[in-house]
């Protein structure tokens, strides 16, 4: 599955290019292309993003979702006031513009925005995780604790992608480093700063 897009039908690139040229977000169109056909592929359990700011990759998560099987998607995104390590700024303002996207792209139904960081309520999770979208904190601190907070909520063959994976002053690339040299992880998809990691088969 390395680097791999599927091909999309010409009908559905353009009405994807027209979601991704209505909302505002970090992520290119080829990484957006990725997360929709991640989501695309999840067949069971549900799908977490760990930030969302104003939603354009969760429309492409939910996107993904309602051409393939449906799953749940949970938008996990705080909206507080926030300075990111790249100096992006955030906040509440942020919520409007991401309740009024999910709207505009027909994402209402299918994706549920729960306005907590990870570390409150993971604990009390209980249903199993298949894709797993990290791109929120991009300390090593940060990033390291939402994907310690979901770990245990992984189902067996689930897929991880992290945003701005490929600095490496920047803490998803150390952790995933980590992931892959010591923790038995191997990487399973690459498009531009996102790289997804899946837990090696035994």
């Amino acid at each position: 599955m390395k680097n791999s897009i599927e091909p999309l039908s010409a009908t559905k690139r353009e009405m994807l290019r027209m979601c991704f040229d209505r909302t505002e977000g970090m992520v290119s169109f080829d990484e957006a292309i990725l997360l929709y056909n991640l989501a695309k592929r999840c067949i069971c359990g549900c799908i977490v993003e760990v930030g969302s700011y104003r939603g354009r990759s969760t429309v492409f998560l939910g996107r993904g979702s309602l051409d393939g099987a449906n799953t749940p998607v949970y938008a996990i995104e705080p909206h507080r006031n926030f300075i990111g390590v790249l100096g992006g700024v955030f906040g509440p303002k942020d919520r409007t513009v991401f309740y009024r996207t999910m709207l505009d792209n027909d994402c209402s139904e299918i994706v549920s925005l729960i306005n907590l960081s990870s570390e409150y309520f993971s604990s009390k999770w209980n249903e199993p995780v298949s894709l797993l979208w990290i791109d929120g904190d991009h300390s090593y601190e940060g990033v390291k604790r939402d994907f310690e907070c979901w770990l245990p909520h992984l189902e067996a063959n689930a897929v991880i992608a992290f945003d701005d994976a490929t600095d490496p002053k920047l803490g998803p690339y150390k952790l995933i480093d980590e992931l892959t040299t010591l923790k038995g992880f191997e990487v399973v998809a690459s498009v531009c700063k996102i790289v997804a990691i899946r837990q090696g088969q035994k």
